[in-house]
């Protein structure tokens, strides 16, 4: 019996309608089955799930992410930001800088003692060969550990309160406390005027061996608002400059033996020329030395007198307001705007890309179909 046959037979037509597959699509089939259809290798695959997988499942958890990792660094940032009170800003200065505390002697706000960087000396400039400055950089080393006798810079600054009728007073007691450590006031000023205006201002030299002796005689004139101390170890420089002056001397007795066994006049007038450059060289050190020495056995004190009553900060009160809030609000929203600049910086591309590998396959998916409907 035959099958039913009709000329709007809907299994041709359906047969009709169906797409014929590409060229190179049919050929790549036959040769897998022929090959009996090999697995394929696990990048293979990826790179087949990869194509299949829409642009649009891909930009939507992308974009997620990236503002998830945004808010996570603005977050890190702005909690772990430093704080610009005055220990960072002295450790950022000065990192070699120790923060001991230390209670003022009238009771006051607390200080801390900061160390200073040890300063160094300017390298010979002339007349001294670098083997023998070598040397001496060996045998002192950085820190002159193996020296006993240590040189220690010392100074200090002070704050005292007194009330506007005690100022001549006060200054009067500076100076005595001043003649009576054998010190130098190198400046002094007072000034008149009203509650809060008039004070006192002293830049002064104490001998470094006398130093708590005048700060304790300080301290007994007013009331000690703030107490500052600092020590800088300045051994090293100044092992070193002797070193380098000892070698200087002995070169100054070379070249004189030199010239005095000089037979010609170009000899002469070279072991001259040697020996003025030398003994120029020899005074900076010997310079550099006294003042070395002079920062060792002085220390420098700055000793100030103020009116009216202790200025307090918000910090010492420990009270966060409105203005910090405000303040915290801000920094928060700078950091979270330079970390999104950030962000779009480096997701950029990657989202250019992904746009236009979406637009081309949006292109190919229009011509795939304006070749079927054709």
């Amino acid at each position: 019996m035959e099958p039913f046959k009709d000329d709007n037979d809907p299994i041709a037509e359906l047969t009709a309608l169906r797409p014929a597959p590409r060229p190179a699509f049919a050929a790549e089939l036959d040769k897998r089955a022929a090959a009996g259809f090999p697995r394929r290798s696990p990048l293979g695959r990826l790179a087949a799930r990869l194509q299949a997988i829409q642009p649009r499942r891909v930009l939507i958890p992308a974009g997620a992410t990236a503002l998830a990792a945004v808010a996570a660094v603005t977050v890190v940032v702005a909690v772990s930001g430093p704080e610009t009170d005055s220990k960072t800003l002295l450790s950022a200065t000065n990192p070699s800088a120790s923060e001991t505390a230390e209670p003022s002697a009238g009771g006051g706000s607390p200080g801390f003692v900061y160390e200073s960087a040890v300063p160094t000396v300017a390298a010979p400039e002339q007349g001294m060969s670098s083997g023998s400055a070598g040397s001496a950089r060996s045998a002192t080393g950085p820190f002159a550990s193996k020296t006993l006798d240590r040189d220690i810079e010392r100074s200090a600054e002070m704050v005292l309160g007194a009330d506007l009728t005690e100022i001549g007073g006060a200054a009067a007691k500076v100076f005595d406390a001043v003649h009576a450590s054998n010190g130098i006031v190198l400046r002094s000023s007072v000034r008149n005027g009203a509650e809060g205006e008039a004070g006192a201002q002293f830049e002064l030299l104490i001998p470094s061996a006398r130093l708590g002796d005048a700060l304790a005689a300080f301290s007994a004139i007013a009331e000690v608002r703030s107490r500052h101390e600092a020590t800088a170890d300045i051994t090293a420089p100044t092992v070193r400059t002797g070193e380098l002056l000892r070698d200087s001397r002995a070169r100054i007795e070379g070249l004189l033996t030199q010239l005095a066994a000089a037979d010609t006049d170009a000899e002469r007038t070279a072991a001259e020329t040697e020996l003025r450059a030398e003994r120029r060289h020899n005074a900076y050190l010997r310079s550099q030395l006294s003042t070395l020495k002079r920062r060792a056995n002085f220390s420098r004190v700055s000793l100030r007198i103020e009116t009216g009553a202790a200025s307090t900060s918000s910090e010492d009160s420990g009270g966060w307001g409105i203005g910090d809030a405000l303040d915290d609000a801000g920094r928060i929203l700078a950091i979270a705007a330079g970390v999104a600049i950030v962000g779009l910086a480096v997701i950029a591309p990657f989202v250019l890309i992904a746009l236009l590998v979406w637009l081309a396959n949006r292109a190919r998916i229009r011509r795939s179909r304006e070749r079927v409907l054709d």
